[in-house]
C-alpha cells in the first residue's frame, strides 16, 4: 500500500540549514519521512545512517530541524506548500491571528475581508485545510511542537 507523501514546499521555507533537496530524496526514499511532521520525528542516528553524511553534518542538519520549530509560525504556514501562499502572503496571514488554528478556522469570506489577502489566497487556504489529511498535519505538527503562535 502507498502512503501519501504531503512534503513541504521546501524545508527552506522553515530555514531547515543544510536541508536541501537531495538530503529529502534520500529521507522519502529510505522511508523516513513522507511529510512534513516526519522531519521532527528523524533521530540524529537515522540522519548519520545516510549516504554521504558525516556525524559532524548529521549533527547541524538535525540541530537545524530541532531550531526550525521555534521559528514564526509565518514559517510553518509558508512550509505546507498551500497553493498560493507563498512568503509574503503567510506573513500577512499571520498579522491577522494569534495562531494558526484561529487562521484556519476563519471562512473563506471572512478571510477575504482582511487587508492583504485576495480572493484567491482566501480560496486556497479553505480548500486546503478542507482535506482531513491536511488537518492531521497541521496536528502533527502542533505535537511534535512547531511554532504555530503567530
Amino acid at each position: 500500500m502507498l502512503k501519501r507523501v504531503a512534503l513541504w514546499a521546501s524545508p527552506e521555507a522553515m530555514d531547515i540549514a543544510g536541508c536541501g533537496a537531495v538530503l529529502v530524496a534520500q529521507l522519502v526514499n529510505k522511508g523516513l519521512v513522507f511529510d512534513a511532521a516526519d522531519f521532527y520525528r528523524l533521530k540524529l542516528t537515522e540522519i548519520a545512517a545516510l549516504d554521504g553524511m558525516t556525524k559532524e553534518k548529521a549533527q547541524q542538519v538535525f540541530d537545524a530541524i530541532t531550531a526550525s520549530m521555534k521559528r514564526e509560525a509565518w514559517r510553518a504556514l509558508f512550509g505546507l506548500g498551500i497553493p498560493n501562499i507563498g512568503a509574503m502572503e503567510a506573513q500577512t496571514l499571520c498579522k491577522h491571528f494569534a495562531t494558526l488554528d484561529g487562521l484556519f478556522a476563519m471562512g473563506r469570506e471572512r478571510l477575504m475581508k482582511l487587508e492583504g489577502v485576495s480572493e484567491v489566497v482566501a480560496r486556497s487556504l479553505t480548500y486546503w485545510y478542507g482535506d482531513s489529511v491536511n488537518r492531521k498535519l497541521v496536528r502533527r505538527l502542533e505535537k511534535a511542537g512547531v511554532n504555530t503562535k503567530c
